[in-house]
């Protein structure tokens, strides 16, 4: 028996794990209790991976749809296939006729992220569409508005912080989105044992909120106006030293002014918490030795996520909680990340835009709820090749309109672990590889760290069957399809390389390039991390570093009042207090024992138990529902069954239900027998439910009817 020691790349936290091996099989994953960061500390999806490697259902070989149903085919035959028809769409329709849809597993991939989003420029389409649109454009477009490029996400210093308030996230369950933090727990625990304060806002008294600090119930959708008065205190009420930000800040006056009409008293009547709390916690914030805000998806999928991540980045920048000891800071990683962004083209603004109603890209991405009209949009130039890697778009995306366009391809190719509901769809299925059987690198999230920490990962396992990396998916697609070897990056030329060198028996793999960008960083190299398995730790991240330093817009400068941002306060002030008329606000929730769709074929799901909505007791007596029945949930949109549960946690005027459940129309074997139903045929898809800012998929908030089940 063997040991290997690797990191789950489950979520951003990457805890350390300790493989052990027999043979070519994972028998067993354990915590990493040596790890620098983690500490012994594992959330049980981790643990899971080990389920996934040997799942049966997983897909073992390349497959293709023919009218007997699945056929099996070999990979030359498969890449011949599929390239003989991007060439003709191509020919006949044009570059941007090809599309690719990345998912959430994408990006805790380095091989993936590089070689998926290279192989369609090398075939000179802009048409990348992601799932973080789904959950988390705000913050990548507000980012890009203020910073230059999406990937400046300040962290929070929460290992030196004494005010820590956290609005819309549950760490207990889903750990820190857009943080690399593991065990948050433990570390939020810290903030209150030194005598700081934690505050968590939700309108759910969530499993974090259980467990550690104060809950501060919020009308779902409605943060935004409680980060508003929290501004307009300090900035109106109150006095600002504003002196120094109009050094490394444009626009301060104009960002600040923007609060001028939202009072406490105003923003009080949108989310429920009254004038004199929103005044104190604004206060608290500012006079904290120390104040950090965090929101996460609970925000970034309201209606107005990308006013609350500029409102919150703002008044971390007023109140002189931005690039200080406890506040916020900014990594640099293990390499200038920003640099290479730049010099790429990644995450900065450009000049792309959807064929239908013209969504501009965010992070290099255009809106996953845009795609279905670029399919079924009448023009020469419309979609009509997808490739999708590692995504289900078909059952994350809301609406059904998806599921109608779907027909309207001449290609769907699914590059993943299992043959999910979007791949029921294509019609050519590619076997990749799990994160225990390739190595990695969390390049994605360097920059994310609040301890910064470089680890490398080899494969723990060799991979099974016919079971394939994806870049060299991307490579031998970008070989079949007539890429171009050259262009804005350096990567569309490496399987051009490689079929060369390939004679010679060799290859320029990713880990070369994750050398070269290490050993150019200069503060570790790739020997010296497979010297050190648990990793090294890197230089901390320094108060005073970024602002005027480091700033990647062109004057470097911090913009605080981007125009598209300003642009948006009339929606704002247009909005109405909700009205209490017989429907509740529907927001989302996860269990510890659940991860999106994609893990639910793995035997640690827990079910029943897991797709199970929430509500309060008072609600559910006004409508004659008993606890532990079923009950319906009902949109203009659609209607699902589902379990409830009663439960005073839940606000009053709110039902809380999971996502990703509901898998019938899928090849996951076992999640089909988990039961359960999607939410998604509930909310409201379609570009008048798409935030106008970022494009951001509008998940939450929504009024829905509930009723006891028929």
């Amino acid at each position: 028996m063997a040991t290997v020691r690797t990191f789950c790349r489950v979520c951003e936290a990457h805890c350390g794990l300790v493989a052990e091996v027999e043979g070519s099989e994972v028998v067993a994953l354990r915590p990493d209790d040596a790890h620098p960061l983690s500490r012994g500390y594992s959330c049980v999806k981790g643990l899971a991976l080990g389920d996934m490697n040997r799942d049966p259902d997983r897909l073992d070989h390349p497959l293709r749809r023919s009218d007997a149903g699945w056929e099996r085919l070999d990979w030359s035959t498969a890449m011949e296939s599929i390239g003989a028809t991007v060439k003709r769409i191509r020919a006949e329709h044009g570059d941007r006729a090809v599309a690719l849809y990345t998912g959430n597993p994408t990006y805790f991939s380095f091989q993936n992220v590089l070689f998926s989003s290279a192989f369609l420029e090398a075939l000179g389409s802009p048409n990348v569409f992601s799932s973080h649109s789904v959950d988390a454009n705000p913050k990548f477009d507000v980012a890009t508005q203020m910073y230059g490029i999406s990937i400046v996400q300040p962290v929070p210093d929460i290992r030196h912080a004494r005010f820590v308030m956290c609005l819309g996230t549950n760490p207990v369950v889903s750990q820190m989105s857009v943080v690399h933090l593991p065990d948050p727990l433990r570390r939020l625990r810290e903030v209150t044992e030194r005598g700081g304060r934690v505050v968590i806002v939700d309108p759910r008294r969530t499993e974090t909120a259980q467990k550690v600090g104060e809950h501060l119930p919020i009308v779902p959708g409605t943060d935004v106006f409680l980060l508003m008065g929290m501004l307009h205190h300090l900035a109106h009420e109150g006095r600002l030293q504003l002196g120094r930000l109009r050094q490394v800040a444009r626009d301060v006056d104009a960002f600040v002014h923007t609060a001028a009409a939202f009072t406490p008293e105003r923003c009080a009547e949108h989310c429920g918490i009254d004038a004199a709390t929103i005044r104190e916690l604004a206060a608290a914030f500012r006079d904290a030795d120390g104040g950090c805000l965090y929101m996460s998806t609970g925000v970034n999928m309201g209606p107005f996520g990308s006013l609350c991540a500029w409102l919150l980045q703002g008044l971390h920048l007023v109140t002189g909680q931005m690039d200080r000891r406890g506040g916020l800071l900014v990594p640099r990683g293990a390499f200038d990340a920003f640099t290479v962004a730049k010099a790429l083209g990644l995450g900065t603004e450009n000049g792309h835009r959807t064929l239908a109603r013209g969504w501009h890209q965010v992070a290099g991405c255009f809106p996953s709820a845009a795609l279905a009209e670029e399919i079924t949009i009448e023009h020469p130039e419309r979609i009509r090749a997808l490739f999708v890697s590692c995504g289900n778009p078909l059952h994350s995306i809301p609406g059904d309109a998806l599921r109608r366009a779907l027909p309207e391809l001449e290609l769907l190719v699914s590059i993943d672990l299992y043959r999910n509901e979007t791949g029921e769809h294509a019609d050519y299925l590619l076997p990749a590889t799990d994160m225990l059987e390739r190595s990695d690198f969390p390049v994605s999230w360097t920059v994310l760290q609040e301890t910064p920490h470089a680890q490398y990962t080899p494969p723990v396992v060799p991979p099974r069957a016919e079971r394939r990396p994806e870049w060299a998916i991307f490579s031998d697609l970008a070989l079949a399809c007539g890429a171009k070897p050259l262009g804005a990056s350096l990567l569309n030329a490496l399987p051009y390389l490689n079929r060369g060198l390939a004679k010679l028996g060799r290859a320029i793999t990713p880990d070369h390039l994750l050398a070269l960008l290490l050993r150019w960083g200069g503060q570790t190299t790739l020997g010296e991390l497979k010297k050190h398995p648990g990793g090294v730790l890197l230089e901390p991240s320094e108060p005073g570093s970024f602002l005027g330093r480091r700033v990647p817009t062109g004057d470097g400068k911090v913009h605080l009042a981007p125009p598209r941002l300003l642009d948006d306060i009339a929606r704002l002030e247009a909005a109405r207090p909700a009205r209490r008329d017989g429907r509740l606000h529907l927001i989302g929730r996860r269990e510890r024992k659940s991860h999106n769709s994609w893990m639910h074929n793995v035997r640690f799901i827990r079910q029943p138990g897991s797709n199970v909505a929430l509500m309060h007791p008072d609600d559910a007596a006004r409508r004659g529902i008993e606890a532990d029945t079923e009950i319906e949930v009902a949109s203009d949109q659609g209607r699902i069954t589902i379990p409830v549960r009663l439960t005073t946690d839940v606000a009053p005027g709110v039902i809380a239900v999971p996502h990703g459940w509901g898998h019938a129309g899928s090849g996951l074997e076992r999640a089909k027998t988990l039961g359960g139903d999607n939410i998604n045929r509930v909310i409201p898809g379609g570009p008048e439910h798409m935030e106008p800012v970022s494009g951001q998929a509008i998940m939450l908030a929504h009024q829905v009817e509930v009723r006891p089940a028929p």
